[in-house]
């Protein structure tokens, strides 16, 4: 947590000096789909009372991003067993087609993911459920965003491109669905960098 606080840091001191950039911090509710969501799918699922929720975060300069997403999911089974879910994109790369600071924001990213289950207590889990599972994946996505004075609003569908358990561990796998939608809204700090004052 440290390294990517210090990475975003980073990004908001150097960027200005080369050129458009943009840093984003913002809530996130998430929801995964077994196949292709429809339009009304997504959006109901992601405003139902048990979708994943958490924040994200993204630093982008020129055209180039990099970011990560951390979701989770409180729930109880029975009466006190309760369980906590999580999907968290660790870490992405970003293209903006229109750049960092345009109005309305059409982008791609890919990355890696990691979701899991872990069971919390105090009752008893169900016969044959794993008190931990964990899947790893990697992702591609699509979205796009709109600027909104000093906040954005936005929306992606991910897709898992596979999905396996920790290698050479006895963990279960989580059964993520390989379709992802997600809903944000970010604080948005934009800027134009020196070349684009000078022109």
């Amino acid at each position: 947590m440290k390294a990517k606080a210090t990475a975003i840091l980073l990004a908001c001191l150097i960027a200005p000096a080369f050129s458009e950039a943009r840093v984003d911090l913002g809530a996130v509710l998430g929801k995964d789909f077994i196949s292709s969501p429809s339009l009304d799918q997504a959006v109901d699922a992601i405003s139902s009372d048990d979708p994943f929720a958490g924040l994200g975060w993204e630093a982008i300069i020129g055209h180039t991003g990099f970011g990560a997403s951390y979701l989770v999911n409180f729930y109880k089974c029975g009466d006190d067993a309760w369980w906590l879910d999580w999907d968290a994109q660790a870490a992405y790369l970003s293209y903006h087609l229109l750049g960092a600071n345009a109005f309305l924001d059409p982008f791609v990213d890919a990355g890696l993911g990691c979701a899991g289950r872990v069971f919390l207590g105090p009752g008893s889990r169900a016969e044959g459920a794993p008190r931990l599972a964990i899947s790893l994946y990697p992702f591609v996505s699509a979205g796009a965003s709109v600027r909104l004075g000093g906040s954005r609003l936005g929306a992606k569908l991910s897709y898992d491109l596979d999905r396996s358990a920790i290698p050479a561990t006895s963990i279960a796998d989580y059964p993520l669905g390989r379709f992802q939608v997600s809903a944000f809204a970010s604080l948005s700090c934009g800027w134009e960098g020196r070349r684009d004052r000078d022109d």
